[in-house]
């Protein structure tokens, strides 16, 4: 039987999907080819927008009408917190998932004892789920889970309400996965988790005493990883002793995304959030200061209730001073039960979208200003594929974007997986152009 796994926003999970495709192909079920009948459907929702829930429910009713005879699951963040009973057979949350695929398994076999949903109302108690090995054969990067959860409560978030309170994967774990994906020939590994700021805050008197950095120095011992790429911070980790800690790590890549969402203080008090502007400009100079060609990305979101054009002008001049490689920009959306939901002095929906638009264009306007800064510079571009024109595309070590072809006819042939050293010579969009030796 062929089975086809599909996950929606963040890194974690298309990570919890590639460990269901993993375990299902152990139990001798086949990944459909893309575009092919399948006769298992799932899904890992996402709750992040109300956009993110509309192609949640989107996605189920596609696979109901491409094989109306499957068996159609759904799991995660928007099925923890919404009933999708009527769009799937089985629906999961954010936990029990190593239970998920005996469940699978008993339905296709006809049992009718089984739940027809997983759900636990309360994560109060929740522990770190193992779920195994996960990286899939068609990536040169693999992501590597951490932690789970958030104990933030920011008030335009619902992924604490879906994930439950912050849990740490243990140290022995991650090692053994990072060792095995090396073993599997990846060479670049990505930590992804809720909140992965908050590794080890539930270690307190656990018998294992361990932080961020001590997950990031355990791993750059690990033999064959040459490339360690954080996922989403918060200004508040980047410490003097931090940045001490992992600025000798011979494999940490200098690529910082730094989830800022405004940059008026008035607007990061609203939506409660644990640092300032001036705290998040501190934590860039540490960084610049440690890495000067440091790549700094960030997330921000307009049309919080009450954001002001001043506001607005704010986040966009706090941009410009920043000068972010990359911004990502979320336009507001009420997420139920948040205390952002209640709020009052709604931004209309044609001035949210002129602010995204705004912003998209400084996003662009930024991401063009730091290439060019790098032009003529060598770096060494890990590469991800080759396009029909036999040009390499991949990241560098700042999570540039690089499009590029050999320097000549006697140069190596450009291959999937390698790290080459690529030489900026321009730029096309938000990417640049290189001469790759």
């Amino acid at each position: 039987m062929k089975f086809a796994v599909s996950a929606l926003g963040c890194k974690t999970n298309q990570y919890e999907m590639d460990a269901l495709a993993q375990k299902l192909c152990g139990y001798g079920l086949t990944p459909a080819a893309p575009g092919e009948r399948a006769d298992i459907y799932v899904l890992n929702t996402c709750v992040v927008t109300g956009e993110a829930e509309r192609k949640s429910r989107q996605i189920l009713r596609r696979f109901r009408r491409e094989n109306p005879g499957a068996l159609i699951v759904a799991c995660g963040c928007y099925s923890q917190l919404d009933d999708l009973a009527s769009l799937a057979d089985l629906t999961s949350g954010t936990s029990l998932r190593d239970q998920l695929p005996e469940l699978i398994l008993g339905a296709l076999k006809g049992k009718t004892d089984l739940p027809a949903s997983m759900i636990q109302s309360s994560l109060s108690g929740a522990v770190y789920e193992e779920l195994g090995a996960t990286a899939v054969p068609e990536e040169t990067r693999a992501c590597l889970k951490i932690q789970d959860g958030c104990d933030n409560r920011c008030a335009y978030c619902a992924i604490c309400l879906a994930r439950g309170p912050a849990r740490s994967r243990s140290m022995e774990k991650i090692r053994g996965e990072a060792e095995d994906l090396a073993r599997r020939g990846f060479s670049e590994i990505v930590l992804t988790g809720t909140n992965i700021n908050a590794y080890g805050i539930d270690f307190k008197g656990g018998g294992q005493a361990a932080g961020l950095a001590d997950v990031l120095d355990m791993l750059d011992k690990v033999d064959g990883i040459r490339r360690i790429r954080l996922g989403s911070l918060e200004s508040g980790t980047i410490t003097p002793q931090f940045m001490a800690r992992v600025s000798g790590l011979r494999h940490l890549c200098p690529s910082f995304h730094l989830s800022l969402q405004s940059g008026s203080d008035r607007i990061l008090k609203a939506m409660r959030r644990r640092d300032t502007s001036a705290q998040f400009r501190d934590a860039v100079g540490r960084i610049r200061a440690c890495f000067p060609w440091a790549g700094i990305t960030t997330d921000l979101i307009v049309g919080l209730p009450g954001e002001t054009d001043r506001d607005f002008e704010e986040t966009v001049a706090f941009c410009h001073e920043i000068g972010f490689l990359r911004i990502h920009v979320f336009r507001f959306s009420a997420r139920p039960g948040t205390a952002a939901s209640a709020m009052t002095g709604q931004v209309p929906e044609e001035l949210a979208a002129l602010r995204s638009f705004i912003l998209h264009k400084t996003a662009s306007e930024l991401a063009a200003r730091a290439i060019r800064a790098r032009l003529g510079q060598t770096r060494d571009l890990l590469v991800e594929r080759i396009d029909q024109e036999g040009k390499a595309l991949g990241y560098t070590p700042e999570y540039i974007q690089v499009k590029g072809g050999p320097a000549g006819p006697q140069t190596a042939a450009l291959r999937r997986g390698q790290i080459r050293a690529a030489r900026i010579v321009g730029l096309e969009g938000d990417m640049a152009l290189a001469v790759i030796a």
